[in-house]
């Protein structure tokens, strides 16, 4: 018990280190920015944007991939599933949707003002068994417990933020009335460009730390949850389909596996949680990456199974 109290509370360090890191880069970098120009016009447009789009997030995803309510006489197993793990996890019962895509996924999305929801494929239901799905949901449930759409809302906007003052810093530098002028325009904006795209990678970081956080949420509400949802995610990429997962991309951070990875064979993945090594370009990959390595996720849950009790 004291060894996952301690290795969650790594965790959560960690998370905050790097929210910390991203929210403290930014900070300094506007006011380095303001000094030079006071792009309050970019800065109220990107953000107005980014807001907007998020709070308009849950129609345009119900739209662009057909999600429609799974009513409760339609699965009423299921609905018991979300029901009670998300009163285990302290949270009111999300909306259960269904997407009809055959690669087998989930994801959570919403905002506090249009609900929350729990998305599951129709390839979910056919490939896992239930106590996967359960694993599964309770993952996602552990999304919405934690805040994580409010918290990578606010990480992904700061770089889109940073990035448009920059772009309008560079634009600004063609107008200048001096050439000293337009060269600190110049230089500020490809400043903060450069600093944009550090804070893109930070919250990268921090996303791929959710991943591991709702992977613990679920094997902490679910019994055998570690177990089930180490299964559920050799199942997942196993049958994943890069054609149809390419549907998803735009939506890949939401998504319990990147749905458009190539397919992995179960029992190689298996081998590969003992034995594997990454390689230098495997770990250069990741960094780019929304979501942590397979094998990276299998062996965190191979820690939490040890360590947890049932």
């Amino acid at each position: 018990m004291a060894a996952r109290i301690s290795n969650l509370g790594r965790l959560k360090l960690e998370m905050l280190g790097t929210m910390a890191l991203l929210v403290g880069l930014a900070t300094l970098a506007f006011a380095v920015l303001l000094r030079f120009v006071a792009p309050v016009t970019a800065i109220v447009l990107a953000v107005g944007f980014n807001v907007l789009l998020w709070i308009l997030s849950p129609s345009i995803i119900e739209l662009m991939y057909r999600a429609r309510e799974l009513k409760p006489e339609e699965a009423p197993k299921l609905h018991s599933v979300v029901e009670h793990i998300a009163r285990e996890s302290g949270i009111k019962k999300p909306k259960l949707m269904l997407v009809p895509l055959k690669i087998p996924n989930a994801f959570a999305y919403g905002t506090p003002f249009s609900g929350y929801r729990v998305a599951v494929t129709e390839g979910l239901l056919k490939t896992l068994s239930p106590e996967e799905v359960e694993a599964v949901i309770a993952h996602e449930i552990g999304h919405i417990a934690h805040g994580d759409m409010q918290v990578m809302m606010v990480a992904s906007t700061l770089p889109a933020v940073l990035y448009h003052v920059g772009r309008m810093l560079y634009y600004s530098s063609y107008f200048g009335s001096r050439r000293s002028e337009r060269g600190e325009f110049l230089l500020a904006g490809g400043i903060a460009v450069a600093l944009a795209t550090v804070l893109w990678l930070i919250s990268l970081r921090l996303s791929r730390l959710r991943e591991y956080y709702a992977d613990a949420h679920a094997a902490l509400v679910v019994p055998g949850g570690a177990r089930k949802l180490q299964d559920a995610l050799i199942k997942i990429a196993a049958h994943s389909n890069p054609d149809i997962g390419a549907q998803a991309a735009q939506v890949r951070p939401l998504f319990i596996s990147d749905p458009v990875l190539p397919p992995v064979d179960p029992e190689e993945i298996k081998r590969a949680l003992l034995e594997k090594k990454p390689t230098v370009s495997e770990r250069i990959l990741g960094i780019f990456s929304t979501h942590p390595s397979l094998v990276d996720r299998l062996r965190a849950l191979e820690e939490l199974a040890t360590q947890i009790a049932w």
